[in-house]
């Protein structure tokens, strides 16, 4: 391979890593004001991918880390989980 296409391919490479990675380290709600910006570009380029990806980061969005009741982890009225008990010695 020629020199330059070995960078055109490095450098390619290089920037879809750049973009994934900031992809996952976005934050939600960046990730979702991300999306509705790619919704105006052509429907050609806006194919079911596009779709699968929000669907995906609204799942997220609508999940919590069940740290707390609110995140699902726990029921209403359930006792708590041992290790999220206050003041109990440790087991």
């Amino acid at each position: 391979m020629s020199p330059l296409l070995q960078a055109i391919v490095a450098g390619v490479v290089v920037a879809v890593c750049v973009i994934y990675s900031a992809w996952r380290l976005a934050s939600l709600r960046l990730r979702m004001r991300t999306l509705d910006v790619l919704a105006a570009l052509p429907a050609a380029l806006t194919a079911p991918w596009l779709a699968r990806l929000r669907q995906r980061t609204l799942a997220q969005l609508a999940g919590g880390c069940a740290g707390c009741a609110a995140g699902g982890g726990l029921t209403p009225g359930a006792p708590a989980r041992p290790n999220q008990t206050p003041g109990a010695p440790r087991r």
